[in-house]
């Protein structure tokens, strides 16, 4: 690991899936993560490191169990597995669109498209949030900063309109081509 509790790339993240995967046959426990946020971007190599893993899918009582016995035995901070995204996960987005990538006896991981991982940070938008979606912009597949905003608005149709959100996505998707 590249620091305490600090994840660095995706070897690491499958280690530690390999370790929890061990430890729920224990606690008689199946268990499906829905990988979101930064850890996303680490498992894809578009992040340097993370210091957790957010679940979109909410974890059962048991399956934090051995969260927290995973992370006590590798120094990992307390909830270092989570599912605090899970409030955040768009209306209309189906946990069956998400692709399998681990899966190893009681445990199965799923990473959502690159497209709802976006509209997730823009929801959240603070400043790492931002860095995160200039590097996302060039693997979703919205064909402009107004699709983008257009699938923001039905994924979350509670917030307050922003004026200035087409604006702010445009300045995105410049960064992250460069210009």
């Amino acid at each position: 690991m590249a620091g305490p509790g600090l994840l660095s790339d995706r070897s690491e993240l499958e280690a530690l899936f390999d370790k929890l995967a061990a430890e729920l046959p224990r606690l008689d426990v199946a268990a499906e993560v829905v990988m979101v946020g930064g850890a996303w971007l680490l498992w894809h190599a578009q992040r340097v490191a993370t210091r957790e893993v957010d679940s979109a899918r909410r974890l059962a009582a048991e399956l934090t169990e051995a969260v927290e016995v995973v992370g006590k035995r590798h120094d990992l901070p307390r909830g270092w597995l989570n599912d605090a995204a899970a409030a955040f996960w768009p209306t209309g987005s189906s946990f069956d669109d998400c692709r399998v990538v681990y899966e190893q006896d009681s445990l199965v991981v799923r990473t959502p498209p690159p497209d709802v991982i976006f509209v997730m940070k823009l929801y959240r938008a603070d400043p790492q949030d931002r860095e995160d979606m200039v590097l996302l912009w060039p693997m979703c597949g919205f064909s402009s900063p107004e699709d983008a905003v257009e699938a923001f608005e039905a994924a979350y149709p509670h917030p307050p309109e922003d004026e200035h959100l087409v604006d702010y996505v445009r300045e995105i998707a410049e960064d992250a081509s460069g210009g």
